[in-house]
């Protein structure tokens, strides 16, 4: 596929591969450290009723790290105050061929969600539910993005300092 142009306001722009971000937040709730997730709801563009880390696409005019924290306030209310970079994929035959900057942050004990997540300025019903995911229950949820593999692979170099191990349902 090669890139096109398009007139937007008298200007010219190329189309190429997207920027897209992924916020992976997580907590300790009841002694147990869980993920910050989403459900996508039915104005999402797809993997309805799959469960993914906040995350979404680059708008103009801001940097990787706003957009990170963008999209896990319109997805989730939780507001970040900052994010720590994680990595990105570049992988042409990943999803869509996004370019993917992910990014991670650890905030305080038994942090709540309110049902107030929706209409934050993201799509319409583009999130149907939001929960604080146990890692060790992460495998009874039906994952979007492949961020439960991402999650399970960040989280093998954080588990030792905060002693607790992924263990996969039998």
């Amino acid at each position: 596929m090669n890139n096109f142009p398009v007139q937007h306001e008298g200007k010219t722009y190329w189309v190429s591969r997207s920027v897209a971000v992924a916020c992976f937040v997580f907590t300790l709730i009841d002694g147990k450290i869980s993920v910050l997730a989403n459900q996508r709801g039915e104005g999402a563009a797809d993997f309805h009723g799959y469960w993914n880390v906040p995350c979404g696409y680059l708008d103009f005019d801001e940097t990787t790290a706003e957009a990170a924290i963008r999209e896990t306030y319109e997805e989730t209310g939780i507001q970040l105050s900052e994010v720590r970079f994680m990595g990105f994929d570049d992988n042409p035959k990943s999803e869509h061929q996004n370019i993917t900057f992910r990014y991670w942050a650890f905030i305080g004990d038994n942090t709540k969600i309110n049902d107030i997540y929706n209409n934050r300025g993201g799509e319409e019903n583009e999130v149907a539910n939001v929960a604080w995911i146990p890692i060790k229950e992460l495998d009874n949820y039906k994952w979007a993005f492949g961020h439960k593999q991402i999650i399970l692979d960040f989280w093998k170099g954080l588990e030792t300092i905060y002693n607790e191990t992924y263990e996969p349902n039998e």
